[in-house]
């Protein structure tokens, strides 16, 4: 069995739903700590200047993703479909799926990994992927870091395989993973280009993108990677 997993993050990009199509369970890692660094809170779609931030406003940054807040007295949600709708709606699928995204965002809650895990829930169902998905904080017993928890995961759940991210092997321990009798192999994922507004193509934004632009071939841009014994 092949397990991949990553961060909850605030509409993925591609790359996100690449792995998982391409894991036999996919794991959200939601009882990590959350970095101010990373882009659980935010990501970039594209308007007519260009690439456009979308950026969630956090209260507790320094906590497990799970417990992080969102301040909604802002009511950011508002500028971020303002946001969606000036950028996506002249563009092909905005109206065939604006919906499924606006009952989001018109009661967002007050936790991000609630709040992400709703948007990607939309997303992998547009992009046709049934990978089934449980949440590390609902594993018990769970101990370690980095490449330790992702191999104690694994374990817990009898994978074989574990399909990681690129950005992941400055900390892989590719020994650990082989004395634990685990396969570690690494994404490999090519941005595809496809028609989109505005100008020169631009990839790695959020997979709405693809969405809007495209509809429901979507999926066709997304292909499962395979990976030989």
């Amino acid at each position: 069995m092949i397990v991949s997993g990553h961060q909850p993050n605030y509409l993925p990009w591609l790359g996100y739903f690449h792995k998982m199509k391409s894991c036999d369970l996919f794991v959200i890692l939601d009882d990590v700590l959350h970095s101010n660094r990373g882009i659980t809170g935010r990501n970039k779609i594209k308007g007519p200047e260009g690439p456009r931030l979308l950026s969630v406003p956090l209260a507790r940054k320094e906590a497990l993703i799970k417990d992080v807040k969102i301040i909604n007295e802002s009511r950011w949600y508002r500028k971020h479909w303002y946001s969606l709708q000036g950028c996506y709606a002249r563009a092909a699928h905005w109206q065939e799926y604006r919906e499924r995204f606006f009952v989001v965002y018109k009661d967002p809650g007050d936790k991000l990994a609630e709040l992400n895990l709703r948007l990607i829930n939309v997303v992998r169902e547009i992009l046709d992927i049934s990978t089934p998905m449980i949440r590390s904080s609902d594993i018990p017993g769970i101990t370690g870091k980095k490449g330790t928890k992702i191999i104690n995961i694994c374990k817990y759940l009898g994978a074989d395989t574990y399909l990681s991210g690129n950005g992941a092997r400055v900390y892989n321990d590719e020994g650990e993973f082989q004395r634990s009798g685990l396969r570690l192999v690494y994404q490999d994922f090519k941005h595809p280009d496809y028609p989109q507004q505005w100008g020169d193509f631009i990839p790695n934004l959020s997979a709405v993108d693809l969405i809007f632009n495209c509809g429901r071939d979507s999926k066709n841009y997304l292909t499962r990677q395979v990976i030989y014994e």
